[in-house]
């Protein structure tokens, strides 16, 4: 079991009551590709499915045959799929075509973005549609700009240019939660199964200055912030 699949498998019981941004995206992810797009897709596939945040949105606002679920842990969600892939995306065997591939606050966890890309377009029918969220450079700003660790957020337009695919639809938010103190907030990120670097090997000492650090430069009286940076992409393979 590697380092993520250990963490998200931990969080299963406690990610869904915290993780409060990617519930929104989820919900959003849905709303837009159901406006824009239509909610009739014949063979649909969610990739990360988790605990199933983004999964009961499709069973719920989204016409389907059959629906495909993909992540590294067990199936979490309470919904059984027609098929069940578990395993890293990039290294398992998909012998379906999809009209659909949905994924909510995923992508930014897998490092080789043209390998995954180029895998998804191969795996789509003509036309079909990628409908994903991912999180941007600013996702966690405080706590790179006092720690100096965190994910490398890498652009994903070159990538997306590179495999063919046509940018249908892309907007990116910022959201600022507020907590009660430094604590909190990687408590906050433990339960939604994000081991990353704030989880680090903290030192009493490392963890007091952390804390007066992140206290000083981004708390004030709505309490101390932590910024997530959503991005919605609808893209269509190209033709």
């Amino acid at each position: 079991m590697n380092f993520t699949e250990a963490n998200f498998t931990k969080a299963k019981d406690t990610y869904k009551k915290n993780a409060i941004i990617q519930e929104k995206m989820a919900k959003k992810l849905i709303y837009e590709t159901v406006k824009n797009f239509g909610n009739d897709f014949k063979n649909v596939f969610e990739i990360g499915s988790g605990t199933g945040l983004l999964t009961n949105e499709i069973c719920n606002g989204m016409n389907f045959e059959k629906l495909f679920l993909n992540d590294l842990t067990e199936n979490f969600t309470e919904i059984f799929p027609y098929k069940y892939y578990k395993g890293d995306i990039l290294n398992i065997e998909i012998y379906e075509n999809f009209d659909l591939i949905m994924s909510n606050a995923v992508f930014q966890w897998i490092d080789d973005k043209e390998r995954l890309f180029s895998k998804l377009y191969g795996l789509l029918n003509s036309n079909g549609m990628l409908s994903f969220t991912t999180f941007g450079r600013e996702n966690f700003c405080q706590i790179k700009d006092i720690s100096g660790f965190g994910l490398e957020y890498k652009d994903i337009e070159p990538f997306l240019n590179k495999t063919g695919f046509e940018i249908l639809y892309f907007e990116e938010e910022l959201e600022t939660l507020y907590f009660e103190s430094v604590q909190k907030i990687l408590e906050h990120i433990k339960l939604t199964g994000v081991g990353t670097n704030a989880n680090c090997l903290w030192t009493k000492r490392k963890y007091e200055t952390f804390r007066k650090e992140y206290l000083k430069h981004f708390s004030d009286n709505n309490g101390v912030e932590l910024t997530y940076h959503p991005q919605y992409f609808i893209l269509r393979k190209g033709r």
